[in-house]
């Protein structure tokens, strides 16, 4: 549980540094989504693979793998050219891919009762990585004058941690052969429970990336300063769904994942709103608003995928991998692709607009959370017997 946590802290922290990196460096929104989506769909997208790799036995070569492949962000400020970006960023999604549904099985396997708090738990360390990431990479680029290499090496120091470890899931047999199970994902979609939980995931998952993508520009258009447009913004942002993953989780399992994720989803619409179209909001107040919408939609995914595993346990690496892989490739993919190409449409407040037109996805997303099962009662109400 401590190998998984910190890995997640330290992955999530290089994910989050291109939505920072692309302001600073004065990329074109609409190449700079072109860029996030890409990566995401291609990246992300392999989650599938890794999680059948995952649950065959390979658990610690693939997370070892993700670990490693994710620090190619820190040489974004190594090149100039938009094919580098790309190159750096989908070895970076790359290793994303790879390391969340073998950590996420690897969180899943465990033995609890309390199986939503763990993923919480999880799910919160990869959130605070995430949260610190362009405040980590900014001091880093100023003390050590542009050097960030060096955030490489806690992760290759924690690598060989794990290496030299014995952590559950290694091979027990050296029969055992990676292959792609594609069928699975088809009969997660036959079966209507996952199905909504899946497509839930992707309008909640879509507004969390293409608010983070755009966040330091609407900040910066609105005149915020520096501190709050490039970094502290985030900060808040993404912090306010690290605060919120445990008592979620705990919620979770107490109540109902249904409950939780239904409430987050109206929540954080009305949040979103609010921070959209009270545009004379002062600094505070804006901080505060971002905290609490992302305390909102951070709750959601460590809820579903704790939710997906119960309903299929037989199976816990590929359905990680539906609920985090096969979402975040699609949600990335029209919230950071999407979200910079609309973008390009507008001259006046245009990363505004562009998330407002991106937030009609809530509406659809409190329909479909509305119809989620109630499994994760019934099987709490089982195990208290």
């Amino acid at each position: 549980m401590a190998f998984a946590v910190v890995s997640h802290f330290l992955v999530d922290m290089m994910i989050g540094i291109w939505p920072v990196y692309k302001t600073l460096a004065k990329v074109d929104l609409a190449i700079a989504g072109l860029i996030g989506g890409a990566c995401a769909i291609a990246g992300e997208g392999l989650q599938i693979f890794f999680g059948s790799l995952s649950d065959r036995g390979y658990r610690k070569t693939v997370i070892l793998g993700g670990l490693i492949a994710s620090t190619a962000s820190v040489c974004f400020v190594y090149t100039q050219e938009v094919f580098g970006f790309f190159v750096f960023y989908l070895i970076t999604c790359m290793g994303s891919g790879a390391f969340h549904p073998a950590a996420a099985s690897l969180v899943g396997s465990l033995p609890s009762n309390r199986m939503g708090l763990l993923m919480a738990i999880f799910t919160c360390g990869g959130a605070i990585g995430m949260a610190l990431s362009q405040v980590i990479f900014l001091q880093t680029h100023q003390f050590f004058e542009g050097q960030v290499f060096w955030l490489a090496l806690p992760t290759a120091i924690l690598a060989i941690l794990i290496y030299f470890s014995r952590i559950a899931g290694q091979p027990k047999s050296s029969e055992a052969t990676p292959h792609f199970n594609f069928k699975a994902f088809g009969d997660f979609f036959r079966r209507k429970d996952l199905r909504m939980l899946y497509f839930s995931q992707i309008c909640s998952a879509t507004m969390l990336w293409g608010t983070m993508f755009l966040l330091p520009d609407f900040l910066s258009v609105r005149g915020y300063e520096p501190w709050i447009s490039f970094g502290g913004g985030h900060m808040m942002f993404i912090l306010g769904s690290a605060a919120m993953m445990i008592p979620g989780g705990y919620l979770a399992d107490r109540y109902s994942s249904r409950s939780v994720i239904l409430t987050a989803m109206i929540s954080g619409m009305i949040l979103f709103y609010t921070l959209l179209f009270l545009p004379l909001l002062d600094d505070i107040s804006t901080l505060f608003i971002l905290f609490l919408f992302g305390a909102s939609l951070g709750v959601i995914n460590p809820v579903a995928v704790a939710l997906g595993t119960r309903l299929e346990p037989n199976k816990k690496g590929m359905v990680s991998a539906f609920l985090m892989g096969l979402v975040w490739c699609v949600s990335e993919g029209i919230g950071v692709g999407g979200g910079g190409f609309i973008a390009t449409f507008f001259t006046d407040d245009a990363p505004a607009k562009s998330l407002a037109i991106l937030g009609t996805l809530f509406f659809i997303g409190v329909i479909l959370s509305y119809y989620l099962p109630q499994e994760a009662e019934k099987t709490l109400a089982l195990e208290s017997i």
